[in-house]
């Protein structure tokens, strides 16, 4: 990985920094609590505010490029494209909805979406058979 990352890659290395991810997980509870308790003000606030400043800190302080270079970061960059990510914040919405309407069901579906999301590498890689052209060998 060569150093200096691009801004975008900056964007989805910062995703699994401890501080980051720590922001989020507790943003995501503590707003599932408040909308549990019917407290929708300060759910959205706690929701927006925890993962931006997350952000804010990870993006102006951490070692991104060193990051990038680990295991956790090399998953994202080769992992995680838009699609990913859109799953991923679906998922934070559906547990937010469900823990509104007070649904245990919608909450863990919207944790299984955020699953899914990180897990994207994960998939099944089914082999396609390569196309060969004239007099290309078979191995037996």
């Amino acid at each position: 990985m060569a150093d200096g990352l691009r801004a975008s890659e900056k964007i989805l290395v910062h995703q699994v920094h401890p501080a980051k991810v720590g922001a989020d997980v507790t943003a995501s509870v503590v707003s599932s609590v408040l909308l549990w308790r019917r407290r929708p003000k300060a759910a959205v606030v706690v929701r927006v505010v925890l993962p931006v400043a997350g952000s804010a800190v990870v993006l102006g302080l951490a070692d991104l490029d060193a990051l990038a270079r680990t295991r956790r970061g090399r998953y994202v960059l080769t992992h995680m494209p838009p699609s990913a990510q859109a799953v991923r914040l679906a998922g934070d919405a559906v547990m937010g909805f469900g823990a509104h309407r007070r649904n245990v069901a919608l909450l863990v579906t919207g944790a299984a979406m955020i699953v899914a999301g990180w897990s994207y590498g994960l998939r099944p890689r089914w082999r396609i058979p390569e196309r060969r052209g004239p007099g290309a060998q078979t191995r037996r």
